[in-house]
Formats: structure tokens, C-alpha cells, sequence
């Protein structure tokens, strides 16, 4: 072969190896990003947890609207717990017993079964709009600590203890429960203008 054709030889195969490690290159990027989405969960606003047939999700301690917040916070509420309770069960209904917490009280009112197979709400987090027909179970908790030790406020979590009782089994669930922040830790990115007004000075 002479020494002209080794050259181009050698372009070639040089040319098909990069091409060939582009595409394992790009398999492998893909196949790592398609694994790590494949066990993201996805984004809501508050806690989810499943035991069994019961599944309780966006379990949130309600950001305060219908009362002043800062002083809601300072007094120890009272704060609206919203949640959605599912229950795969298809033959018994399930009953909310209660919700419990170390340092506050949590009162029920209105139906508290979550029908076989079926759903129960609490709460009203804002922009919700319950289903026509739909019945929402207020749960409104009240924190016994105040001031500087308190144990809601915004951004912390607080933990909730689920009670139910299924057939005459009782189970409970600790949901570890976010407390909604509300506008109090709302992002407020630089305006550009204050930047370029610093930037005369």
C-alpha cells in the first residue's frame, strides 16, 4: 500500500472511530437520564405517603388566609390541614379516626370515610375548587406551643399521625407534614435595572 493510501486509510478509520464513540457516548447520556426520570416522583405540594391499601397524599398544614398570618403563626393557629386519603379497598369503607400531633390538637369536622375504594379530601388549599357534589372534611390544627417555641411555621415540617380504622383493624401513619410558606419565602429574583442603576454610581 503506498504511503498516500495508508494516509487516507487511516483518516477513515480515525473518522468512523469518533463517529462510533459519539453514539455510545449519546446511548449512554440517554439511557442514564431515562433511569434517573424513571424513579423521580412527581413535584407536589405536600407530603406523600402509602401503607397498604391507604395511600395519603399533598398532606399540607394550609398557609393561613383567612386570618392574619404573622399572627397565626405567633398564636399557634389555627391552621387548616389539607390532604387527599385514597384507599384501594374496594369491599370496606375506611374511617379517619383522628390525627394526632406531640404538641398541638387537631379537631375533625364533617364526614370522616373515606368510601371503599374511593377518596376523602381536607382542606382548602387556595386555587383549589373541590369536585360538584364533592364533601370536604375540615381538619384544623391548633399548635399548644407559641411564640419562639412553636412548631408551625413556614417551611418546617411538622409530624402527623394518621389514624384509621379498616374492618375493625387499626392502622396508623406518621406523615412528616410541610408546612406551606405561603408569599413569606417567595422568590424574588434581582431586577436587572436596579443593576444597571448601581453600575452609574
Amino acid at each position: 500500500m503506498s504511503q498516500l493510501s495508508q494516509s487516507a486509510f487511516a483518516k477513515s478509520a480515525l473518522a468512523a472511530a469518533i463517529g462510533i464513540g459519539v453514539v455510545v457516548s449519546a446511548a449512554a447520556c440517554g439511557s442514564g437520564q431515562v433511569s434517573q426520570t424513571a424513579t423521580q416522583a412527581p413535584a407536589i405540594n405536600g407530603a406523600t405517603v402509602r401503607d397498604g391499601a391507604l395511600t395519603l397524599n399533598d398532606v399540607t398544614i394550609i398557609f393561613p388566609t383567612s386570618t392574619d398570618a404573622t399572627t397565626a403563626f405567633t398564636q399557634g393557629g389555627p391552621f387548616q390541614i389539607g390532604f387527599v386519603a385514597s384507599s384501594e379497598d374496594t369491599v370496606h369503607d375506611t374511617e379517619l379516626v383522628s390525627i394526632t400531633t406531640p404538641h398541638g390538637t387537631v379537631t375533625l369536622k364533617g364526614d370522616t370515610t373515606i368510601p371503599a375504594g374511593l377518596t376523602l379530601r381536607a382542606g382548602k388549599p387556595a386555587g383549589m375548587t373541590p369536585a360538584q357534589g364533592q364533601k370536604v372534611l375540615e381538619a384544623t390544627l391548633t399548635d399548644t406551643l407559641k411564640g419562639t417555641e412553636r412548631t408551625v411555621s413556614p417551611g418546617l415540617t411538622v409530624p402527623l399521625t394518621f389514624t384509621f380504622s379498616t374492618d375493625g383493624k387499626i392502622s396508623k401513619v406518621l406523615v412528616d407534614t410541610p408546612v406551606d410558606a405561603g408569599a413569606l419565602m417567595e422568590r424574588k429574583d434581582p431586577d436587572p435595572a436596579d443593576s444597571a442603576e448601581e453600575g452609574h454610581h
